[in-house]
């Protein structure tokens, strides 16, 4: 699989200085030079997804619509050997995260085609897409069950839990109120670029990968969840969490926690002090591979490379 991925990094790289080159040329800019006349004519290409078979790989090709002034990507597919470069969908929408089911007959993706992000499938051998998603808030994270019946994602639950239980008086119809006041009661409520973060918590949840319909929650509580990987015999997901009282206070003391489908009961894997994330498990189901550090404080860390049995 390395070797693939090799290949796959040095494809994509081709592809975006052919892209790049492309766009110079057709401004009559200088060869490696990037201006205001050739940048929105760059084009880029992401998230290489190799097909089960190493025979393909799919990925994200993205350009920038001048009419509207926004950025919009499709899905692109190429042989290993990087020859029969081709389209799988088109339009001036954003299609991306493709992953291909274990058999190769399919691709979930995002895409904001009914003009908000939700959850794909593409049949590979036809290009005909279902929506299975209907929701309020973003999928991610989008992870195939091994007998690809489900499929596994994250996305955003609100707390809408009051701060204060305080109850105002009956608003008026057409009441020109002053706007009530702004409480804050958490460490993070904003960030550069977005500004005031909604309150709520990532969880995650599984879908019918043909079918869609309302997805089934498989996390709850006041905790974000990332990184839902299936255990070999579908029956558990592995999610990366601070799943421990006062939570938003222990930033980067994730855990990896086992989920058992059945009756959600939730077990901690890991223990120690520090992050514990991206859970892959082997082929066979008994090991548990992920990443992470011993927390001392220091100003920078460098992550290692741990495996655990599938009982912690």
């Amino acid at each position: 699989m390395s070797k693939l991925l090799r290949v796959s990094s040095v494809l994509l790289l081709l592809l975006a200085l052919g892209l790049a080159t492309a766009a110079q040329s057709k401004k009559g800019g200088n060869k490696g030079t990037l201006d205001k006349e050739t940048f929105m004519d760059m084009e880029s290409v992401s998230g290489p997804a190799i097909s089960p078979d190493g025979k393909q790989i799919v990925f994200t090709r993205s350009w920038v619509d001048k009419v509207k002034d926004e950025r919009a990507s499709n899905l692109w597919i190429v042989d290993i050997d990087g020859s029969r470069t081709r389209e799988l969908t088109s339009g001036t929408w954003r299609d991306s995260q493709p992953v291909w089911s274990p058999d190769g007959k399919f691709i979930a993706f995002l895409s904001d085609r009914d003009g908000t992000n939700q959850l794909h499938v593409l049949w590979v051998d036809t290009r005909e897409a279902s929506q299975l998603t209907h929701l309020e808030q973003a999928p991610a994270g989008i992870n195939w069950s091994p007998d690809g019946k489900w499929i596994a994602f994250t996305s955003f639950e609100a707390d809408n839990d009051p701060i204060l239980a305080v109850k105002l008086p009956e608003r008026p119809r057409n009441a020109q109120w002053a706007k009530p006041a702004v409480i804050v009661n958490r460490l993070a409520w904003a960030a550069d670029g977005r500004g005031p973060l909604p309150q709520g918590f990532t969880q995650v949840y599984t879908i019918d990968s043909m079918l869609g319909g309302t997805p089934r929650q498989i996390t709850s509580g006041k905790y974000n969840h990332n990184g839902p990987e299936w255990s070999a015999d579908g029956k558990t997901i592995y999610v990366s969490s601070i799943r421990k009282p006062d939570a938003e206070y222990l930033h980067g003391d994730s855990e990896i926690y086992a989920i058992d489908l059945k009756t959600l009961e939730v077990k901690a894997l890991t223990d120690r002090k520090g992050p514990d994330g991206n859970p892959q498990v082997s082929p066979d189901g008994r090991w548990i591979a992920y990443t992470g550090y011993d927390e001392k404080n220091y100003t920078n860390n460098v992550a290692s490379l741990y495996l655990m049995d599938n009982a912690g």
